[in-house]
């Protein structure tokens, strides 16, 4: 158990600098790299951060097409979201919005989006320290 548990390590760890660019490779190429800016009903910013909390944490684990899927909130104005996503490709990207935890939070938030803007990005830079990825 021991011996799976170091090569599931180093896939992950592999997967992650992939995801974040420290390893040139045609995958790299692939990866679909979006943001979505969110605004969330005032009253329902504590079921809103406990659902999307559940639903990266998930993805993130369960889905190897999912190699970041990174969420914060505006300290200033609360009711204000942001989440970044990286994908190995557009076809991890299409079986994600497919899963059940994906539509289990996306029919559960619903009606607690005020709004919701979805913004292709390109990635310049995506650098993480090794450290900060779990063992």
């Amino acid at each position: 158990m021991k011996a799976n548990h170091g090569i599931l390590t180093s896939f992950i760890i592999c997967i992650l600098m992939v995801a974040t660019g420290s390893v040139k490779t045609f995958a790299q190429d692939q990866r679909k790299v979006r943001m979505a800016k969110l605004e969330i009903h005032s009253a329902d910013l504590k079921a809103y951060k406990e659902a999307l909390a559940e639903h990266a944490k998930t993805a993130v684990k369960v889905e190897p097409g999912v190699l970041a899927l990174q969420a914060v909130q505006d300290k200033t104005h609360p009711e204000l979201f942001t989440v970044f996503e990286v994908y190995a490709s557009e076809e991890a990207y299409q079986f994600h919005l497919k899963t059940p935890h994906f539509l289990k939070y996306k029919t559960g938030t619903l009606k607690m989006v005020k709004s919701l803007e979805l913004i292709e990005v390109e990635p310049v830079a995506l650098e993480i320290k090794p450290e900060l990825i779990k063992h």
